[in-house]
């Protein structure tokens, strides 16, 4: 962690004021309760809010495409909990043996993983997307993670 503060400001020194005061009103922003401290809520909601993640390269973005265009089967841009049935499989899921929770609470529930901000029941691209680029950022090649996403996927 403390390697990527000091880059953080290895490249804040080298933009200039702009950067610190870019960061400043970031942090500011995300401040919630206005504790002048991040909590780790906050911290976590104000990466995710900002997309403060590093670009993916066209190899990522093409598997991650491939994995989305399987789920939306209505091919309408959006993956709902009708997309995922026949797709995603429940049958196996403890909480379905057990009578705890449906078939459809499943799905939404899987669903909700990569749905941000409000929960709506449906997850654009730029949701699954985003979901990725987040995983991405802790798998260092892209042939690993490539092989992941046909593993998870079966694509």
């Amino acid at each position: 962690m403390a390697d990527h503060i000091t880059d953080l400001r290895a490249k804040c020194l080298e933009k200039g004021a702009s950067c610190f005061h870019g960061i400043s009103r970031i942090f500011r922003h995300i401040d919630v309760d206005h504790s002048k401290c991040l909590s780790l809520k906050e911290f976590s909601d104000g990466i995710k809010a900002f997309a403060l993640r590093p670009p993916m390269s066209q190899t990522r973005i093409s598997i991650i495409n491939e994995a989305f265009a399987k789920f939306d089967k209505t091919g309408d841009g959006v993956i709902t909990v009708e997309d995922l049935r026949g797709v995603y499989s429940v049958k196996r899921h403890p909480k379905y043996l057990n009578g705890e929770m449906t078939e459809d609470q499943i799905l939404r529930t899987f669903l909700d993983v990569f749905d941000q901000g409000v929960k709506d029941g449906t997850v654009t691209k730029e949701e699954f997307t985003n979901y990725y680029s987040g995983v991405g950022a802790n798998i260092d090649t892209d042939e690993d993670f490539v092989k992941m996403m046909k593993t998870a996927w079966k694509i």
